[in-house]
């Protein structure tokens, strides 16, 4: 058998995944990482079935690279409280008062805020010319923007601004394996957000508007959401939403400029839009640990290998997005493969309550850069700069020669 590697946190595998992730697919589909402390799970039935098993727990306190907030905390309450972690019973009580945000009537609003938002940044990039940092001044500010834009942030100026620093820095606080200064920075951040959003709820029990907050508080009439409530919620949003969405859209603009034959395709047949997507997400989006992380609850046997009580599970989306037993030639990027299967947002109980938000802000996005980006756009792959926070890397530019 090949030699395995000794931890995936090594900076040439994050930054080149792929054949690593089919090593460990063909070789080693449960892998023990004990730089780590972790089970990395590559296989595609391997990570569907643990999403939906009760056996393992998103409750991240239970990992051993977990630093606790300060006590008293909006950081501690959001870890002890947030939808984000729960399991079972609990789960599934605060899926259905989110349901409540996303009736029919509040997604209709919602796409039409998103298509609002992302008009908002693609008009002044209409004509453009010369190097262009679509980072900067489109995929970055978008998904933050559209957050406080559903949820009811003023859009006054420098509201929404301030907004999307804070959500950058409320991300830091949920990426695994980050270092304790960018989770004191994040942590710093939930703080604000909250001291806002608790503002915002107070307003709007008193008089509703026409946005999230309003429908989560005026929703649930048996089931009452408090303002710590919508603070929880409006933290996950931003942290399960803002991130993944911009590295999502930027890295869909990074495949197709990088496979012009794929972009022309596009430009043929807008229909192919979310399809494009969801294979950019398949292609190359995330770290080989990537997702959620899961805790065992119990001692588990899992193809062999003895997970004791407490060990960190961390489910490769990734892996099971190029498991050749479901997916034919995954290094070709092809956007008229078959990517209903995907699971690139989870599976089952805990498939991602924003997937479709989030994919209309993708599709909306790449629309837009259709009609923006000049027939011989040219990126500047080797300008493109690179951060790594934890177990992500991600381009913090995207520079494109328009003309």
């Amino acid at each position: 058998m090949p030699e395995l590697p000794e931890t995936i946190l090594d900076p040439a595998i994050i930054a080149n995944p792929g054949p690593t992730l089919d090593l460990l697919l063909e070789h080693a589909p449960v892998f023990r990482d004990e730089v780590m402390g972790a089970w990395i799970i590559t296989r595609y039935d391997d990570v569907k079935s643990i999403f939906a098993d009760d056996r393992f727990s998103r409750d991240r306190r239970r990992g051993q690279h977990y630093i606790p907030p300060a006590p008293g905390s909006w950081a501690e309450k959001l870890d002890d409280d947030a939808t984000s972690r729960s399991d079972g019973e609990e789960h599934r009580r605060w899926r259905a008062r989110i349901a409540k945000g996303f009736t029919p009537r509040a997604v209709a609003r919602q796409e039409s805020q998103v298509r609002d938002v992302v008009a908002q940044f693609g008009e002044p990039l209409r004509g453009r010319t010369g190097v262009v940092d679509l980072v900067d001044v489109f995929t970055n500010p978008i998904p933050n923007t559209v957050i406080s834009r559903i949820s009811g942030i003023p859009p006054y100026p420098g509201e929404e601004d301030r907004f999307r620093q804070i959500a950058q820095d409320v991300i830091r606080r949920f990426i695994t394996m980050a270092d304790e200064e960018n989770i004191r920075r994040g942590e710093r951040a939930i703080d604000e957000l909250a001291e806002w959003v608790g503002k915002l709820a107070d307003e709007r029990r008193q008089q509703p508007a026409e946005d999230l907050v309003s429908d989560l508080i005026h929703g649930n009439p048996k089931d009452p959401m408090s303002d710590t409530d919508i603070v929880m919620l409006v933290a996950s949003l931003i942290a399960a939403g803002s991130e993944t969405t911009t590295l999502g859209g930027t890295h869909t603009l990074r495949f197709l400029l990088e496979n012009p034959e794929q972009l022309a395709l596009l430009r043929e047949d807008r229909s192919l839009s979310r399809n494009a997507v969801r294979e950019a997400l398949r292609f190359g989006f995330g770290s080989i640990a990537g997702g959620v992380p899961r805790f065992a609850l119990e001692p588990i046997e899992f193809r062999g290998a003895a997970i004791a009580k407490g060990d960190m599970v961390m489910v490769s989306t990734l892996g099971a997005n190029r498991d050749r037993s479901v997916i034919d030639d995954p290094d070709r990027f092809d956007i008229t493969r078959d990517t209903r299967d995907l699971l690139s947002f989870g599976s089952g109980p805990h498939y991602c309550l924003g997937a479709n938000l989030a994919m209309q802000e993708m599709a909306c996005m790449l629309e837009e850069a259709l009609d923006f980006l000049p027939e011989d756009a040219q990126l500047l792959s080797d300008e493109i700069v690179w951060e790594t926070v934890g177990l992500i890397r991600r381009p913090t530019t995207l520079p494109v020669r328009f003309a």
